[in-house]
């Protein structure tokens, strides 16, 4: 399970919004690159794992919601899972990153 995002993590998610919300050309980038645009804008480097999507609410649409992770319906770990507890397994910094940008992530 990934950890609780930084406060400073938390400050550069609450900057991205803020600039995706009254910056029209800012928020195409984050559509069509977001790791360009969060690079070029903040100077923060995502990690190449790490995959990332930002969407837009169409305006005939209440709400849009995220589905959560698929759960086995034994409660066994996928291999994936499985191979991400196994050994200590170097995530490559992807786990900091979900927690800031991940489902968990309440502005994501």
């Amino acid at each position: 399970m990934a950890s609780p995002p930084s406060p400073q993590d938390r400050q550069t998610l609450d900057a991205v919004l803020a600039r995706a919300s009254v910056d029209r050309q800012f928020r195409r980038q984050l559509v069509d690159d977001p790791r360009q645009a969060i690079q070029q804008a903040f100077g923060i480097t995502i990690p190449n794992g790490f995959t990332m999507k930002f969407v837009e609410r169409d305006r005939d649409v209440d709400a849009l919601v995220v589905l959560p992770d698929f759960q086995n319906a034994d409660g066994e770990l996928s291999d994936a899972d499985l191979e991400s507890v196994a050994g200590g397994a170097d995530d490559g910094g992807k786990a900091m990153w979900a927690s800031e940008f991940g489902p968990a992530a309440s502005a994501w």
